[in-house]
């Protein structure tokens, strides 16, 4: 039984998950106007709530020296065996932000996961899988309804921008979903 709205706990913070980089090689990245749409479609209606955005914050806390980032991590395509230990100062960083997003994701009212089509991601599977250890609300976008991960990591599976759009209208809010913190 769904809370009166007076009751409901409004999400204040959202976590945009989804595809960056996918299954392309190097450092080729998906088309990322998703983000920018999953945004504002949030502030519209929630204009209070603190919007976390993987992408912008990537790009902000790597600001300083992006090129020799790509370069290191370009670099692992010619290495057969990676061990952690050996990884360069850039990558180290890479992989602690990745941890630190993973943590955030956790740590936010609702994480919103953009998976369009059938193109899986590990990083937004590990974004939503941290999520729902912790109790966030995960709100998938995509077409994989059958997909074990999704199926099993989301609070709710929405098909298009459209339908998430209707949740925040109706009942996009932490406590609404049913079995949310």
């Amino acid at each position: 039984m769904t809370a009166p709205p007076a009751a409901r706990r409004q999400a204040r913070s959202f976590f945009l998950a989804g595809t960056m980089q996918g299954a392309r090689p190097s450092a080729h990245v998906t088309d990322q106007s998703y983000r920018a749409a999953l945004t504002a479609a949030i502030t519209e209606r929630r204009p209070d709530a603190l919007v976390h955005d993987p992408g912008v914050m990537m790009r902000d806390w790597l600001a300083g020296h992006p090129a020799d980032v790509r370069a290191a991590h370009a670099a692992l395509a010619a290495r057969q065996t990676i061990h952690r230990r050996e990884l360069g100062p850039e990558l180290i960083e890479l992989t602690d932000l990745f941890h630190q997003l993973t943590r955030l994701a956790a740590n936010s009212d609702v994480c919103v996961a953009w998976l369009p089509g059938h193109e899986p991601s590990m990083g937004t599977a590990a974004e939503m899988l941290s999520a729902h250890r912790a109790g966030t609300t995960v709100v998938t976008i995509t077409e994989m309804r059958q997909n074990l991960a999704v199926l099993s990591c989301s609070t709710l599976i929405l098909p298009d921008l459209d339908a998430f759009t209707a949740w925040l209208d109706d009942a996009g809010d932490a406590s609404a979903v049913g079995d949310a913190p």
